[in-house]
């Protein structure tokens, strides 16, 4: 170690020796000297190792050793190359042939004699001492800096994908979405390019949710987010903005044909059976489609676009897609301020009740009536039902307005009981959404209760469809209904797919044949067939059947020649207003005899 400490002069720079010497007695020797700094090498965690020009190591710390063996002098660098890089040498014969007195700092991995990896900061310094180059390096190990830095980096990796990635999906959620398609749009409008927004929706996936469960729901989901990647380009971008709503960035669209062809491509990928909760289902979508520039700007506009063009889609039946016209813009705009004047309407009076009677076959009695909503807007004028039933139904107003409907309908005909009219029962049909909701049963009760109305005066009438779209919970609400005492009937019976094993669980006294079937029922035609067998199963069933959209006589004549018991349409009564419904009930002209008793067709204005 003499030969190490008289090399370190004071002068050198604020050398080892010389923080040595300050530690150490004046007085005391060389070997004292020695002594410590080999005690102070020995117990340092840091890596030390002093070399001359030829590159012979002059001594080692004691981390060196358990390197690979290198303990001090009589070893040479070489003995280090199976722990430092290559780098690491060659730098060092590079800084002793040059000199150099400046230090420099590296960081790398080193491989250690057990074969695993730490990773070290490296400190080299060159100092000149009585004419001989001697290179102090410095090191630490720094490995578990090193994995908390790796940990913390891993872990805002998972933060960053969890922020920017739908979790269920693993598709971009709307913040990346948003965050990509500005970048693409500013792309596309710098070099004339146009894009295809294809926003996708899932057709009937609440049916899968309220009959399958969450869990097929989320599988659904899953499943959809993978077809649609596997029918895109690494680069389109692909999002799930919310629920069932997913949309499809193309760039560079050179033909509207090249746009249709890719959404009819998943379209056919989407409507393949997949297999849920151990049932093969078939799941459609239905797809809007915008394009940039001609039918927005920004991606707000193309999105509010694009999702008209998809209700569109809907309205045609769904499986399909269509693309977005200017027409559509202009049909949101009247549809928007129709809602607005809906909600309205409903706290300014300007709902009301119409009654068309219902009418017994054998004998042209009066046997019912059936409440009719209508909208006599102050600013529209009668607004036809077509018109904002199923906007109501779109925007939740049905329940409300169902609820108003039912009220009313049930106030008037205790009204008429009270003065003695006679009118059989107050027929009231329930919207599906409607009948969906959960306790309808319980506000039904809460109506009857109000309005002192007794249950055997009221028929409900529930949509085939309705019933059927989910069975188990339709037998629950109807035998909850059939115990209160009043009646219910399957409305449009023949136009949706009625299961006989749960059709003789229904507690229904009536069914209601579809105002299409009856419309060509004079011929020997299919309508004709399902209007017989409708009458046939609902006797052989012990159910009452009846006819809608009676509109003349031949028709009348079938129905009564065929056995059905009840009809109504406009041949007997058009819907009527209170007023014209009282006038109609005091006329002398309500029953008259038409080779058997006929009621008159007296309402044609």
């Amino acid at each position: 170690m003499a030969k190490l400490t008289d090399a370190c002069e004071p002068g050198s720079g604020g050398t080892l020796a010389s923080v040595i010497r300050a530690l150490v007695p004046p007085q005391a020797g060389g070997e004292a000297l020695n002594e410590c700094l080999r005690l102070l090498l020995e117990q340092m965690p840091v890596l030390i190792a002093v070399a001359d020009a030829s590159g012979n190591l002059l001594m080692a710390s004691a981390q060196h050793a358990e390197l690979e063996g290198v303990a001090g002098s009589s070893e040479h660098w070489s003995k280090l190359a199976d722990v430092y890089p290559a780098s690491f040498q060659n730098d060092l014969e590079t800084l002793l042939a040059a000199h150099a007195t400046s230090p420099e700092w590296l960081e790398f991995k080193a491989k250690h004699k057990d074969g695993s990896f730490h990773v070290y900061q490296i400190k080299y310094i060159c100092q000149q001492s009585a004419g001989q180059a001697l290179c102090f390096v410095f090191g630490t190990d720094i490995t578990a800096h090193k994995q908390i830095e790796n940990s913390l980096r891993d872990h805002k990796s998972r933060l960053d994908y969890m922020v920017y990635h739908d979790n269920l999906t693993g598709l971009a959620n709307r913040t990346l979405f948003y965050g990509r398609i500005n970048k693409t749009l500013e792309f596309a409008r710098d070099n004339h390019e146009t894009l295809g927004i294809l926003l996708v929706d899932l057709d009937r996936f609440k049916n899968v949710n309220e009959n399958l469960g969450y869990d097929a729901g989320d599988d659904l989901l899953r499943i959809t987010a993978d077809n649609l990647r596997a029918q895109l380009r690494e680069k389109d971008i692909v999002a799930r903005l919310s629920g069932d709503e997913f949309v499809v960035v193309l760039d560079d669209v050179r033909r509207k044909s090249d746009l249709e062809l890719i959404a009819q491509k998943l379209l056919n990928r989407l409507s393949l059976p997949v297999k849920l909760q151990g049932h093969s289902i078939i799941s459609t979508a239905s797809i809007g489609i915008s394009v940039f520039p001609a039918d927005g700007d920004n991606i707000d506009q193309l999105l509010k676009h694009a999702d008209l063009a998809m209700h569109k889609a809907k309205a045609k039946g769904k499986n399909c897609f269509e693309f977005y016209e200017e027409a559509l813009h202009n049909q949101a705009i009247n549809y928007l301020l129709l809602e607005n004047d809906l909600r309205r309407a409903i706290d300014q009076g300007e709902i009301i009740l119409h009654y068309q009677p219902q009418i017994n076959l054998t004998n042209g009695r009066i046997v019912g009536l059936e409440a009719l909503v209508r909208w006599n807007s102050k600013e529209r004028g009668m607004v036809p039902p077509m018109h904002f039933i199923p906007l109501a139904e779109e925007t939740g107003l049905i329940e409300p307005l169902g609820e108003w409907v039912l009220r009313h309908a049930c106030e008037r005909f205790q009204a008429w009981l009270m003065k003695g009219l006679k009118l059989g029962k107050m027929a009231v049909n329930i919207s599906p959404v409607q009948f969906r909701k959960e306790h309808f049963e319980h506000m039904v009760m809460s109506v009857l209760m109000s309005t002192h109305l007794s249950p055997e005066y009221l028929e409900l009438e529930i949509t085939e469809s309705s019933a059927m779209e989910n069975a188990e919970k339709a037998v629950d609400t109807l035998n909850c209904l059939s115990k209160l005492g009043l009646s219910i009937a399957i409305d449009d019976f023949g136009t949706g797919y009625s299961s006989l094993a749960y059709l003789k669980r229904f507690p229904i006294q009536k069914l209601k044949i579809d105002r299409s079937f009856v419309k060509d029922i004079e011929g020997q035609n299919c309508d004709a067939a399902i209007a017989k067998s409708i009458i046939d199963l609902a006797h052989n069933m012990s159910l009452q059947v009846i006819a809608e959209g009676v509109e003349c006589l031949d028709q009348s004549d079938w129905l009564l020649n065929r056995g059905c018991d009840q009809v109504q349409g406009f041949y007997y009564s058009r819907p009527l207003s209170e007023e014209q419904l009282m006038n109609f009930l005091n006329s002398d002209q309500v029953i008259r005899d038409i080779t058997g008793v006929r009621l008159a067709n007296i309402a044609r204005g």
